[in-house]
């Protein structure tokens, strides 16, 4: 975890009016005049961590719905493997709205270098193989995937999945989405599948919900008009292969930006993290039976590595620095003319960069406990 280092340009001005960034350190290489571009090398020899085989979560890590539908599968037919790999992140933080003298606000993006597109539909495709060793393990017999793509109704689902890989944009960052070869890809919410609450309110009712960050809003609202195309698709590839089908999605976050503030404090400031994560929910085993009853197993808690993918470097600019500053300057000085207030504000852009070797050495046992952990809540 490396939380990023954003301090006010004008400190003195900045106690005038209460407010504070959040100021931190980071084990970053300042690069202050870099720019960053898509293109950026990854480091020239970065060390390929050792990380050791892990062991599946005990069964109370994982989060079980319709545990039911996941008993008594004694066949299943693997229908999907989704990989998400998420390269772009972005996050902010405010505080001191609700103050009269001023405010904070602290901006940070990361971008993660180095990776390798084949690579990851390498891992995508290894996902897809682990998936069937750890449902064999359990005793379920898979239908040969050649045999499932012979089925009439497999190129109707072809034909309505979305094109891989894919890019995607959504409140989680940015990224490409992987299928496994072979496979088609279906980008949807989860919530197109089964409800999902968090919280208890009065008399035990559930409160809030989950929501898929991975999923763009626009994707989300087209959500029905997709599912009316696939899902018949998947009912009748069902009733063909004659079996319940096996779709997994895993999401990889390498890039993450958390920002802390509130509108009553008087710090702003942000976190980047030089781990991989593995979210709670998203990373999941979805089962459907015929007739469109769904069971979901799911990672219960977010899982991070404890080796970093690479070497995260400070690539903010020399505009965004001046941007800073004059912002700082401009709406202070207006403040003290009593118009508007005063706004404490910066920016800062880091790369990790990773590399091929080094991001398989991480993602790779990780997935594979992954998939292992899951597959235990599955039994013929």
């Amino acid at each position: 975890m490396s939380p990023s280092q954003l301090c006010f340009p004008w400190p003195a001005l900045a106690l005038s009016l209460g407010l504070s960034l959040l100021p931190s350190c980071v084990s970053a290489q300042p690069a202050a005049e870099a720019v960053p571009t898509a293109s950026s090398p990854a480091a020239a020899s970065l060390p390929v961590p050792r990380v050791a085989p892990l062991a599946a979560l005990p069964p109370d890590g994982v989060d079980v719905e319709e545990g039911r539908r996941l008993q008594g599968l004694t066949q299943v037919a693997i229908a999907g493997v989704a990989l998400y790999v998420v390269t772009e992140a972005e996050g902010g933080a405010s505080a001191g709205a609700a103050l009269h003298g001023g405010m904070a606000t602290a901006n940070t993006s990361l971008k993660v270098t180095g990776l390798d597109p084949l690579r990851l539909q390498a891992l995508a495709d290894l996902a897809r193989a682990r998936t069937e060793a750890a449902l064999v393990a359990r005793g379920i017999v898979v239908m040969p995937q050649a045999q499932l793509a012979a089925l009439p109704a497999f190129a109707e689902l072809q034909q309505v999945a979305d094109a891989a890989p894919l890019a995607f944009d959504a409140q989680g960052g940015k990224g490409q989405a992987y299928s496994a070869s072979g496979l088609p890809l279906l980008h949807r919410d989860e919530m197109a599948w089964l409800s999902r609450a968090s919280g208890t309110g009065l008399l035990g009712a559930m409160t809030g919900r989950f929501e898929d960050a991975y999923v763009s809003l626009g994707d989300k609202m087209s959500g029905g008009f997709k599912a009316g195309r696939v899902e018949p698709a998947l009912e009748r590839l069902g009733q063909q292969a004659g079996m319940p089908l096996v779709l997994v999605r895993l999401v990889l976050t390498a890039a993450q930006v958390q920002g802390s503030g509130s509108r009553w404090g008087f710090t702003a400031g942000t976190e980047t993290r030089n781990t991989l994560l593995m979210p709670a929910w998203t990373n999941r085993i979805l089962v459907r039976r015929p007739g469109g009853d769904y069971a979901r197993v799911s990672l219960k808690k977010g899982w991070a590595s404890e080796a970093g993918l690479g070497e995260l470097v400070d690539v903010t600019t020399t505009g965004q620095k001046a941007v800073s500053v004059l912002t700082t300057a401009f709406t202070l000085l207006a403040a003290a003319n009593g118009v508007g207030r005063g706004v404490s504000s910066s920016s800062q852009s880091y790369e990790l960069r990773s590399s091929p070797e080094v991001f398989d050495a991480v993602a790779t046992p990780q997935v594979e406990a992954t998939l292992a952990s899951l597959a235990q809540a599955l039994a013929p």
